[in-house]
């Protein structure tokens, strides 16, 4: 692994189905034309103040895997690529299918953009949100 280079680790994933259910019944739904994301924010007395996220791509979505594995990939990119301007709070991701044609790059700028309106983007670390294309 290259110096200086962020990665993921496995503490930044949900990954038991206690988690997944508490953050569809409890978290606020932010939609977009690519996903709908549920967030929860971290509890402030909480000890461990990380941000984790899950990706839900059933096959529902698609039939093939390799698609549906390509949107998890840019959606992983994505986190891994601004983790640090997020705040600590826990995230699910819903692809839509809008999302099977997009670059990776505009995964990211529409992942932002939710995760600002629901006010989960540090002020201290601003991230490059690139502009809606309207």
């Amino acid at each position: 692994m290259e110096i200086g280079r962020s990665s993921l680790r496995k503490q930044e994933k949900l990954r038991t189905r206690k988690d997944f259910d508490a953050l569809k019944e409890h978290g606020k739904a932010c939609r977009d034309p690519f996903f709908t994301v549920l967030v929860q924010a971290a509890e402030p007395d909480s000890p461990v103040q990380i941000t984790r996220y899950g990706i839900i791509c059933s096959r529902k979505l698609h039939h093939s895997a390799v698609i549906r594995n390509r949107a998890r990939r840019l959606i992983t990119e994505t986190f891994r690529l601004c983790k640090g301007s997020i705040l600590p709070c826990d995230i699910l991701v819903i692809p839509r299918r809008a999302i099977f044609g997009a670059k990776q790059q505009e995964v990211q700028g529409h992942l932002l953009r939710t995760l600002k309106k629901a006010g989960l983007i540090r002020k201290d670390h601003p991230a490059d949100i690139p502009p809606a294309n309207s």
